[in-house]
């Protein structure tokens, strides 16, 4: 019995010994993430993190969407253009749906559509679709068609089924719009004007248009926007 006492306490004390070299190992070899890796040593998460996103003043992300009628566009498609992104949804009254307050129905897209082209006939005026709401994408998309059709305004319909593009350049809200340059860097991202209510309230995106047009920077660069929320995939956040 003695013996085997003997033998316990031994084989304890060496354990402690080991515990306690090992604790000094994980210490010595990156127990305490280091500022470098910003406490991810996940390779997913560093590589969310490594993503591109929108930023007013540098170069906006680059991105390919098909239209509806399966066109595929990349921004870099347009270089040396100047592009209009407008969030969109064909489900929102302050966007598509019809009624008083619809930007495309109360002709307020309409009025910047022909105020873009007379300061700048090679502007680019894209719509971009990132509603998922659990519709079939070619439902959302014939919705959006119809839209078009029914003001009279035919401007490219991109579809963002899974919101990826829209993610990235931080769409809250339908509409949500953003101007890039010649040069491909962000020069705008806000509301599509001051007073979604007000017919005549000026048009931050013509502002920064006709500013960029000029070799000057936008007046007013970022803003608030309103509108409906994007209404992305289940599950997914903006």
């Amino acid at each position: 019995m003695f013996r085997s006492s003997s033998i316990s306490r031994r084989l304890a004390l060496v354990g402690g010994i080991a515990l306690a070299a090992a604790m000094l190992a994980f210490a010595q070899d990156g127990g305490t993430p280091s500022k470098q890796d910003g406490g991810k040593k996940d390779g997913k998460n560093n590589a969310k993190s490594s993503q591109v996103m929108a930023e007013v003043g540098k170069p906006a992300p680059n991105f390919t969407l098909k239209d509806t009628a399966g066109t595929s566009h990349s921004l870099t498609d347009f270089k040396g253009k100047i592009v209009v992104l407008e969030w969109f949804s064909p489900y929102c009254p302050w966007s598509g749906q019809e009624g008083s307050n619809s930007v495309h129905h109360n002709g307020k897209v309409k009025k910047l559509a022909d105020g873009l082209k007379a300061v700048d006939p090679n502007v680019v005026y894209l719509l971009v679709n990132s509603t998922n709401m659990g519709k079939p994408e070619a439902e959302i998309a014939k919705d959006s068609d119809a839209v078009v059709a029914a003001t009279g305004v035919k401007l490219p319909i991109l579809m963002d089924y899974d919101g990826a593009v829209g993610k990235m350049y931080g769409a809250k809200t339908t509409p949500h719009c953003y101007v890039i340059d010649g040069d491909g860097v962000l020069r705008y991202a806000g509301a599509f004007d001051k007073d979604g209510k007000d017919m005549d309230a000026e048009n931050y995106v013509l502002a920064a248009v006709t500013a960029v047009k000029s070799g000057e920077a936008p007046a007013t660069a970022t803003s608030r926007p309103w509108g409906c929320g994007v209404k992305y995939a289940k599950g997914s956040s903006n």
